[in-house]
């Protein structure tokens, strides 16, 4: 077990900032998933563990937005958040499997216009700087 922690800690602290956002918006789908899994369950100690812990996700991309960026963007991206914090955090008492979905397709689509801006990022980058190789938990 020793060895997974170490493992992460060095994937946490070599990957780039955009790489870092990446992986947080994972933790927060996979979370959230595994409370939609309780909840079909019905294991109330594993939903409300699981939804929280997607919420500490969220609450970090949130806490992760530039103040420096533009503005119009930073507050469309806090609105969005903010809506899947909100369902989240509501899902859990009510036992509304349909709020932890519309939470989990926001941030399905979030990650996946990520992706799309990062392999853009990368396409525009100078070629004689060598790219970081990306990384998923899949691969």
């Amino acid at each position: 077990m020793e060895s997974v922690r170490e493992y992460l800690e060095t994937q946490v602290l070599t990957a780039s900032p955009h790489r870092l956002h990446l992986m947080v918006v994972d933790g927060a789908i996979r979370f959230a998933r595994r409370g939609l899994q309780a909840l079909e369950n019905k294991d109330w100690e594993s939903l409300e563990a699981s939804l929280s812990r997607s919420r500490d996700c969220v609450t970090e991309l949130i806490a992760g937005l530039r103040a420096d960026a533009s503005e119009e963007l930073m507050t469309s991206l806090k609105s969005l958040f903010a809506f899947v914090f909100r369902n989240l955090a509501i899902a859990d008492p009510q036992r509304d499997p349909q709020l932890i979905r519309d939470a989990i397709r926001v941030l399905e689509i979030h990650r996946e216009t990520w992706i799309a801006l990062g392999e853009q990022l990368q396409d525009s980058a100078p070629r004689d700087i060598p790219q970081p190789h990306a990384m998923s938990w899949t691969t």
